[in-house]
């Protein structure tokens, strides 16, 4: 694993321990994290800020969830990690959900440019209603 990837491995311990200014803390000011807009959480966050703000949004859809990232891979271009999520939990509806998601980071430095989620956004709503 390259110096990026173990950045950003370091910020999904730090989301796991419940830490959010850890989670966001290298996320550049003015980085872009999108999320389909299908999502009750979803849209273009910019920076720190916007970053934990989506991260509290989606949390508060959920009574539990339990994402558990199963890669952390480095592009040839060094600038490009793609985490592959194994995940799971209970919304408020109280409907149990898993499944599986990438999140695509582009990162220099150290530092989180852009973020974008992928994953089966038909499935989550229907598991919230």
């Amino acid at each position: 694993m390259g110096e990026n990837a173990d950045a950003v491995k370091e910020r999904w311990s730090d989301f796991a321990k419940g830490d959010l200014d850890g989670a966001v803390s290298t996320t550049d000011d003015n980085a872009e994290i999108r999320i389909p807009d299908t999502l009750p959480w979803g849209g273009t966050y910019t920076g720190p800020e916007g970053f934990k703000e989506m991260i509290q949004k989606f949390l508060s859809n959920f009574e539990s969830v339990d994402p558990n990232p199963t890669a952390f891979l480095e592009a040839d271009d060094g600038e490009t990690v793609i985490v592959v999520v194994e995940g799971g939990g209970k919304t408020k509806s109280g409907n149990e959900f898993s499944g599986r998601s990438v999140w695509l980071y582009k990162v220099r430095d150290g530092n989180l440019t852009e973020a974008e989620f992928f994953g089966d956004t038909a499935q989550a709503r229907d598991a919230l209603s």
